[in-house]
């Protein structure tokens, strides 16, 4: 929530300090932009559980996981001033009670019944990882 301008120097001087003491950042933010422009990698988190892992371009351009491309349908692009943003939809549960299997699946528009069961955390792509027994395909990632 801060200035544009403000929030690139700040971003600036934590990247130009973790250069200098050759420390490793990890950055939690909902603000996808902002890990485009600072991450070489990325975990997305749901539920307190990392569903997506990987290099951050083929993350975002190609994602496996729903929720993944479902937080990334909800971001405005440049261009589309009149397109309304997707939601995911539904409400994210309670940690304390969450759903048997994948904690997505009552959200999810790929779920089946093997959502029931609790998916592993699995690499389909090199380097790339997602836990979901439905990982979405390149036609469905873009």
């Amino acid at each position: 929530a801060l200035d544009v301008t403000i929030q690139a120097q700040i971003l600036n001087e934590v990247r130009d300090l973790a250069r200098e003491f050759g420390t490793a950042l990890v950055w939690i933010t909902h603000d996808m932009s902002v890990v485009a422009n600072l991450a070489q990698t990325i975990s997305v988190m749901y539920a307190g559980r990392i569903v997506e892992s990987g290099p951050i371009d083929d993350v975002l351009d190609r994602p496996l996981h729903p929720y993944t491309r479902g937080l990334l349908d909800s971001v405005p692009h440049i261009g589309e001033t009149r397109a309304r943003l997707r939601q995911i939809p539904g409400m994210t549960p309670s940690l304390a009670h969450l759903p048997p299997g994948c904690a997505f699946a009552p959200r999810c528009n790929v779920r089946t019944t093997v959502c029931d069961t609790a998916p592993d955390l699995l690499e389909r792509r090199p380097a790339q990882m997602a836990r979901c027994h439905h990982p979405l395909s390149e036609e469905m990632a873009a």
